[in-house]
């Protein structure tokens, strides 16, 4: 027994094993209580009943976790001072607790009774007894851990057990009577509360410090306020869930989902009380990094057993215990259990972290995992259910287990394990010198963010080693995701998709600059007829978070947008959306409109994070090239081919056949893509020295200007010409000459209707009906905007408005018009005239002027990413007079990403987020990219 004791000394230092053990002894028999508890409500309040159950004490859980403001976290950290801190503590934590916790309960049902959606699918008198244990709740949690911040984390465990010793003996009493019900076993779990709270107002009677300062105000005010974001992920992540999972996939859902909790809860159970004694020694200087990271790789190993039992025994266990129905809650527990061990790990890092005031990574840490979690929960909850909102939970505490053990890692590094203050305040504290010749052993956890270490370890020797072996992983890793999205292409099953995009996203987040190169292949992808399916607008919004969760990663900066550009896009997008929210409305789906508002202006928002000019944009946008000339090969052979087989039309029947054939992409929008890619291939032309590489950016303009001139979009040929005049204007005679005489060799090649197209753009003696309807579309935006001219008539509501403004002047049958199917107005321009009033043309009138300064900036000082984004910019900017173009959310991120490519003055460069890049490396800036017309869809 002897040698045990001393095995956990040594592997858990600074702990008492006697301590440990009773703190985990009471903590399992408070959790078992709570099982059985559980176990009897389930199978007598059936499904239903245990969801409205759950959903109760969910709530005052949820209303406590938004409430507390991070003073809890405060009352741990300034409790311990003096026994005068400690009880102005406990005074401050009951006026708290009673005022906001009542002030929360009631805006909870005012919102509520307005808004229903807000109970939960309570009704409103469970919601009333649901607001009624707000306070009580609030006030267990604060006097907890004031507790526990003088070193009382018995007293606090021995307290919180009465809740679920009062719920197990008020469950038993009400089924031996029969009077089991929702709202008998809710008052059973209020009583337990009640009873806690007051033992901790009496535990707080016993004096164990003697007297001294008070707190001061505003330390205690500033330290609540940066440990509120951790607070509300770390006591709020699993609880949080259940609202939600509600809301997406109801009441089944979270009975399953529920069953899950108990198994979260018996594995975090030393995690936390590990956590917990952590907090008071590192507070006092007696615990060093080196012994926090032996705690860890120890809470990890017997995290990892015990989650190896648990996966083992559930499929027994839980059908015997809460009944057949319950049977598809077992794989809720598999895909939750990994996520499981791996926050257990971060629990003891994020105590160390706080309780040395260096909430800095544990605030990015836990913002970053909850993105995470949130993002996935709401995309995978919808299709698996309780599954997906596991597997979210899983991503989002791998997320957050990564980011601590790097920041717990570049602390030993860099000489500061023991925290901010300074060595006299811990005199058991090792010297940073003395910590720097200690032996290191790696922590287990490192491993998640091996390939990160080493890729930073070796970014400033990869010149000298040599190109090829550094980018042999970056290479692999391209691959793999190639081959994942090939296979993604071929599948049709739901589970295989979803592994599929779990490849990818694993990839591209564990990989440098990944993310930034898939997202540009995306982009040209999205416009072949297999990809349209693929890649909706969500999952390229979920594709730029996880490029920006790879910069974080990866240990590299996060890139700061100029402040104008900033201001003026978050003010416009969050004034927009909050108008058309107001306005109400939805589309065909039944989806809010609002939520397609931003979605289509998410690459405003996310792109410029993650996107700065430099080399590694330059091949992301040469991937963007490289998809977009094979994607102009498929379709050269595709619309030549229905050339060939239509041979009995006329060529001018033969061009619409052509584009409108099912299944295909908008003509208009392959065009402009094409548009982009050339622009980008001529900027470079004259600029890259190997003869072998302008043979093959000459032949991807050739490839370009056929794709161009086969995708039969009369607005991109004129856009061609004008970003031709622009780029020859710039040219001497000689380079105008030759390109004369490339154009004049190609045009005999073209098919008759390629020519019959081109014919239209011209002109002719009438007017044909496209063109017809196309005018009056235009007219009919000009009168929304003339009705409606501060907001519009909000963003999508142009169908249902156009009956009553469209006024026909062309010879055409009007009853032909669908008009639920026109959302826009076949102009971008008067698009977002008409849906965003003059809010939204100041805001990307302001947004596009930016743009083409930073581009002609970044163009006079001799940067070839200026002249590409200007010459983009010309050719998109013509597309959006006859079309939407940049209403594709793809199409805009490719010119997004164009124009961020453009290096802005050296006065305009905005400073960067980590100070990571070395000095001889360029600093990476962006800021927020205007485009013409910038609403996307």
């Amino acid at each position: 027994m002897r040698r045990i004791i001393e095995s956990l000394r040594c592997r858990l230092p600074g702990m008492s094993p006697a301590v440990l053990g009773g703190t985990l002894t009471t903590r399992l028999l408070a959790t078992a209580m709570s099982f059985v508890a559980g176990v009897i409500a389930a199978r007598d309040l059936g499904v239903h009943g245990r969801a409205m159950l759950a959903l109760m004490v969910s709530a005052p859980a949820v209303l406590s976790i938004l409430t507390v403001l991070g003073m809890d976290n405060a009352n741990a950290r300034f409790a311990g001072t003096s026994h005068t801190a400690f009880r102005q503590i406990v005074r401050g934590s009951l006026a708290f607790s009673l005022i906001a916790g009542s002030a929360a309960a009631g805006l909870w049902l005012l919102l509520g009774h307005h808004w229903p959606v807000l109970l939960l699918g309570l009704p409103f008198r469970f919601a009333l007894l649901a607001a009624a244990m707000c306070p009580a709740t609030l006030l267990t949690t604060l006097l907890g851990t004031a507790e526990i911040g003088r070193g009382r984390v018995m007293t606090y465990y021995l307290a919180t057990a009465l809740p679920s010793l009062c719920y197990l003996a008020g469950v038993i009493g009400l089924r031996a009577t029969g009077s089991l019900t929702v709202t008998s076993c809710f008052l059973a779990a209020l009583a337990g509360h009640l009873a806690a709270a007051t033992a901790l107002l009496v535990a707080a009677t016993v004096r164990v410090h003697p007297d001294g300062e008070r707190v001061p105000a505003r330390a205690f005010g500033s330290f609540a306020l940066r440990a509120y974001l951790p607070n509300l992920i770390h006591y709020g992540m699993l609880r949080l869930d259940v609202p939600v999972i509600q809301l997406l996939a109801g009441s089944t859902a979270v009975a399953m989902y529920v069953v899950a909790l108990p198994v979260a809860e018996g594995m975090l159970l030393m995690p936390t009380t590990v956590a917990l004694m952590i907090f008071p020694q590192a507070t006092s200087g007696s615990l060093d990094a080196h012994a926090v990271t032996r705690i860890t790789r120890t809470v990890l190993g017997v995290a990892a057993v015990t989650a190896a039992g648990a996966a083992v025994a559930a499929p027994f266990v839980v059908p015997a215990v809460y009944g057949p129905l319950y049977a598809a809650a077992v794989p809720v527990i598999w895909v939750v259990l990994p996520g499981l061990v791996l926050f257990s790990a971060g629990r003891s890092l994020q105590a160390y972290l706080a309780a040395t005031d260096l909430l800095r990574p544990v605030i990015i840490a836990t913002a970053l995992g909850a993105v995470v979690n949130v993002v996935l929960l709401g995309a995978l909850t919808t299709s698996f259910g309780a599954v997906g909102a596991g597997a979210a939970d899983s991503a989002g505490f791998l997320v957050f287990a990564a980011l601590l053990g790097r920041a717990i890692r570049s602390r030993v590094r860099s000489g500061h394990a023991a925290g901010k203050r300074p060595a006299a305040a811990r005199p058991s504290a090792p010297s940073v010198r003395q910590e720097r010749r200690e032996p290191r052993t790696r922590p287990v956890w490192a491993a998640l963010t091996g390939l990160v270490g080493e890729a930073r370890r070796h970014a400033h020797s990869w010149r000298a080693a040599g190109v090829l072996a550094d980018r042999a992983p970056l290479a692999a890793a391209a691959l793999l995701a190639a081959a994942t999205v090939g296979y993604l292409a071929t599948a049709s099953s739901p589970v295989t998709i979803a592994s599929g995009l779990t490849v990818i996203v694993l990839t591209c987040v564990l990989t440098p600059n990944v993310g930034l190169y898939t997202l540009a292949a995306v982009i040209p992808l999205s416009q072949s007829t297999v990809g349209s399916s693929l890649v909706t607008s969500n999952r390229l919004v979920a594709l730029m978070l996880v490029c920006l969760l790879n910069r974080a990663l990866t240990g590299r900066e996060i890139v700061r947008p100029r402040p104008a550009g900033t201001l003026i896009t978050v003010g416009t997008v969050g004034c927009l959306v909050a108008a058309t929210a107001v306005a109400g409305g939805t589309t065909r789906l039944g989806t809010g409109t609002w939520q397609y508002l931003l979605l289509a202006c998410a690459p405003l928002l996310l792109l410029p994070l993650v996107a700065g000019p430099g080399p590694t944009l330059d091949r992301a946008l040469l991937v963007f090239c490289g998809g977009s000339v094979i994607l102009a090969v498929i379709e050269i052979a595709r619309t030549d081919s229905v050339f060939a087989a239509r041979t009995d039309l006329a060529a001018a029947d033969s061009a619409v056949l052509a584009i409108t054939q099912p299944g295909i992409a908008n003509h208009n929008a392959v065009a402009a893509l094409f548009i982009m890619a050339a622009a980008v291939l001529l900027a470079r032309f004259q600029t890259i020295r190997p003869r072998l590489h302008r043979w093959a950016i000459g032949g991807g303009i050739v490839v370009l200007t056929i794709g161009i001139a086969y995708s039969l979009s009369r607005a991109a040929y004129l856009a061609g010409i004008a970003m031709l005049v622009v780029y020859a204007y710039r040219r001497a005679l000689r380079g105008i000459l030759a390109l004369g005489f490339g154009a004049a060799c190609l045009v005999p090649l073209m098919p008759a209707a390629i020519a019959a197209r081109f014919g239209l753009v011209l002109g002719g003696s009438t007017l044909d009906t496209d063109s017809a309807v196309r005018l009056d579309l235009w007219s009919s935006a000009l009168r929304m905007f003339d009705a409606h001219p501060l907001f519009g008539v909000g963003y999508l509501n142009f169908a249902g408005q156009l009956p009553a403004f469209y006024h026909a002047t062309g010879h055409y049958n009007v009853m032909f018009l669908q008009f639920p199917l026109l959302d826009f107005a076949h102009n971008t321009y008067l698009t977002v005239l008409s849906q965003t009033g003059l809010v939204g043309a100041i805001g990307f009138g302001s947004l596009a002027a930016l743009g083409v300064r930073r581009a002609w900036t970044a163009l006079r000082s001799g940067d070839h990413a200026g002249e590409a984004a200007l010459l983009a910019m010309v050719g998109t900017g013509i597309c959006s007079v006859f079309g939407e173009v940049l209403l594709v959310p793809t199409l805009l991120s490719g010119l997004v990403l164009i124009v961020l490519a453009a290096k802005p003055a050296a006065a305009d460069e905005p400073v960067t987020a980590g100070s990571l890049v070395p000095a001889n490396e360029p600093v990476t800036a962006g800021s927020l990219v205007p485009a013409p017309g910038q609403v996307t869809r």
